[in-house]
């Protein structure tokens, strides 16, 4: 049996992929993902989805070379992406990266960060490519591969996040709380490596997006 390290899930795009494509040993495509995957030179396992807005050429041809297709009503209480997850949760591996491309709908971008904080999915460690945007959700504690200058903004979701921890950002939490709804951990700076999150309670999203030489990366605004 191949022993599944880390599960790609590839979303649905409105707007440009540019991140690099991580490692992975199994590549599941919700719905129109199967798009950005063609168009990333990704070999795709499998399709999910209620196939309402893949490209049906596209998904013809997939189902010609013998592609694994798990179709579902449109009518459906979960998303592609959470159908997506379940998928690769039950090859029980290590780790799940999401590359989805930025821009198209705010309603579905919230949902898809929101879905990724899932309880349902803590027993690996979950991560995306958001466009240019690295996202990494945080229970416990999680090294981040950010290198000095980069930007970072911690977001509680889903409740208080208690007992907040780090090491190499300018503006340290030494057993902090952050709170839901609120923008207390947004704009933080990589000034030394490696960086260190704890959560001791709650969760949190990670968020690393590119900023303008001379823009606000060292801001708190």
């Amino acid at each position: 049996m191949v022993r599944i390290d880390t599960v790609l899930v590839v979303a649905a795009s409105d707007g440009p992929m540019v991140a690099e494509i991580p490692p992975h040993d199994m590549v599941i495509a919700a719905d129109s993902g199967l798009d950005l995957a063609e168009a990333l030179g990704l070999e795709v396992d499998v399709v999910v989805g209620d196939m309402d807005s893949v490209d049906p050429a596209l998904l013809a041809a997939a189902e010609t070379r013998g592609l694994r297709i798990d179709r579902h009503r449109v009518d459906k209480d979960e998303t592609d992406l959470e159908l997506a997850m379940s998928l690769a949760i039950a090859e029980s591996p290590t780790a799940i990266h999401l590359m989805v491309g930025s821009g198209g709908r705010v309603d579905h971008a919230l949902a898809n960060l929101a879905v990724l904080a899932s309880p349902r999915w803590r027993s690996v460690l979950v991560s995306a490519s958001v466009g240019r945007s690295l996202v990494w959700v945080v229970r416990g504690r999680r090294e981040l591969p950010l290198h000095v200058g980069d930007a970072l903004s911690i977001v509680a979701v889903g409740g208080v996040a208690a007992g907040i921890s780090s090491s190499g950002l300018k503006w340290a939490l030494d057993g902090d709380d952050l709170q839901p709804f609120s923008a207390r951990g947004v704009s933080n700076l990589v000034i030394s490596e490696p960086v260190d999150l704890i959560v001791e309670e709650g969760v949190v999203l990670a968020i690393s997006s590119p900023t303008p030489p001379s823009g606000p990366g060292a801001s708190r605004d």
